[in-house]
């Protein structure tokens, strides 16, 4: 029994253990970056916006090729439609009927050598009209049913359509790369925004570790303050500015830590995290250099810049515009064909298949095509513009990065400096207090310089990568960023 409940002991320890490992994630920048990615909402629409494009190059690929369309039909008359031609055989029986009673007449005379009688002529009449109404046919015939059916088969392939088509596929094409161009741009700016609060969250961490190594000290020097007024070698003023100076220590390590717990939850927002998940960031900033010259980002802003590659695509899209329009004033050319499934229900007037060519051109329509080529060839002075105005734009861009960059980096430098004589002055301040030579108030500000030499120096930093990777983003390829950060921060 006891073995039992140590063995229920150990499951128990080990499942918390587990289940505390689980909730407290820690995680690298490259990990963030690949969550961001997989779960943010904004990638994912721009992905099916690529895909929808791609279906949309395939559905102009159709334009090329025949279209065949299967018609059914039933339909119901309000009568048969019928051709009555009895009249005129009513009129033919009549004119024969009267050549047949005056040749009989004149047999008589010529046999009997006298005419016929009134009652023989209308004999001769009856039997002339009855034969010729049995030996003629009804002249009255039924071309469609009351009620009939059809299936027809209709084929058309396009010959010629003025280019029209081929414009479409061109800008089905633009369409893709506008897309695809889209989609790199908010990955862009998703891995900006991921490394923007991660590197805040890193950068917290340290300064709430430099604000509590502060506090220790100020702390300390309260300490030896206490016990040298017990002494009776310092007044009491600075023992309370020693109090003070704890105080001011304590509520700025609180707003810090206070920062720093919301820089987690910018940074889970950014990964799509719940606001619960226990994330844990164990990284720290460190310097490294980065040597590319201003002319080579430049030079690879041009080529990469999804902003600039977007513009292109919608330049390419109006220039197809153009030609598409332009068509119109062609002749469209194209192959027809027809074959009916049912050929008991045609009538003797229907083909049962029939082919040929249609061509088609507009002569006037009120100068609207025209109306409307101007409007694309201005569209196109417009996108040649905008394209020259987004190159200014990107080029402002990289300049300013970069110079903020080096900036920050300067400022790095300049500090190191700053801190190690901050830190002599903190060691000598501290020995004039103990030897009795000096104040608390020296102590105290000599301990305040040096944190903020060292926050300001680790905001540099900060500034330094920031600025970093708002130039990859400018330069187009904001993974260059995520490589060189995460290869200096873990």
């Amino acid at each position: 029994m006891k073995q039992v409940n140590k063995i229920a002991v150990l499951v128990v320890i080990l499942s918390a253990f587990f289940y505390g490992r689980a909730l407290s994630q820690v995680m690298h920048l490259d990990e963030a970056i690949a969550l961001a990615l997989k779960n943010n909402a904004r990638i994912k629409q721009a992905e099916e916006k690529v895909r929808q494009k791609e279906y949309a190059g395939h559905a102009a690929w159709g334009n090329f090729l025949p279209s065949v369309t299967l018609q059914g039909c039933y339909t119901h008359l309000n009568d048969p439609l019928e051709i009555d031609l009895n009249p005129i055989r009513q009129a033919m029986i009549q004119l024969h009927t009267q050549d047949q009673v005056g040749l009989a007449n004149l047999q008589s005379l010529i046999l009997n050598h006298r005419p016929l009688t009134a009652e023989e002529m209308l004999l001769a009449q009856r039997t002339a009209y009855n034969a010729l109404d049995k030996a003629l046919p009804p002249f009255k015939e039924t071309f469609k049913a009351q009620d009939y059916k059809t299936a027809t088969l209709i084929g058309v392939q396009p010959i010629f359509l003025g280019g029209k088509l081929i414009a479409a596929k061109n800008y089905a094409n633009d369409e893709q790369k506008a897309a695809q161009a889209e989609l790199l741009k908010t990955k862009n700016e998703v891995v900006q925004d991921v490394i923007k609060n991660y590197l805040s969250v890193v950068l917290l961490q340290q300064v709430v570790k430099t604000r509590q190594e502060v506090l220790q000290g100020m702390k300390k020097h309260r300490h030896q303050a206490q016990a040298l007024f017990k002494q009776g070698l310092i007044a009491k003023t600075d023992v309370l500015r020693a109090d003070v100076a704890v105080a001011e220590a304590e509520r700025n390590l609180f707003d810090d830590q206070n920062k720093l717990q919301l820089a987690y939850l910018a940074l889970k927002h950014s990964l799509g995290l719940p606001e619960e998940a226990r994330l844990l960031i164990r990284d720290s900033l460190q310097y490294h250099a980065f040597n590319d010259s201003l002319k080579t980002i430049l030079k690879a802003a041009r080529l990469y810049q999804p902003i600039l590659k977007l513009i292109a695509a919608k330049k390419n899209e109006a220039k197809q515009k153009l030609l598409a329009d332009a068509s119109e004033f062609l002749p469209k050319v194209a192959l027809f064909g027809k074959y009916e499934m049912y050929p008991e229900y045609l009538s003797s007037l229907e083909p049962r298949w029939a082919v040929g060519v249609n061509v088609q051109m507009n002569l006037f329509n009120g100068f609207k095509k025209y109306n409307q080529i101007q409007q694309s060839r201005h569209l196109n002075k417009q996108m040649d513009y905008l394209q020259q105005d987004a190159r200014r734009q990107i080029e402002l861009w990289v300049n300013k990065s970069y110079r903020e960059m080096r900036n920050a980096e300067q400022r790095y430098f300049k500090l190191n400096a700053n801190i190690a004589l901050a830190r002599q002055n903190l060691t000598s301040q501290e020995k004039r207090f103990q030897t009795g030579m000096g104040t608390s108030l020296d102590v105290i500000d000599a301990r305040l310089i040096l944190e903020k030499d060292r926050i300001e120096r680790l905001k540099s930093l900060y500034d330094y990568y920031l600025a970093l990777t708002e130039l990859f983003v400018a330069k187009g390829n904001a993974e260059q960023a995520q490589k060189f950060i995460t290869a200096i921060t873990q």
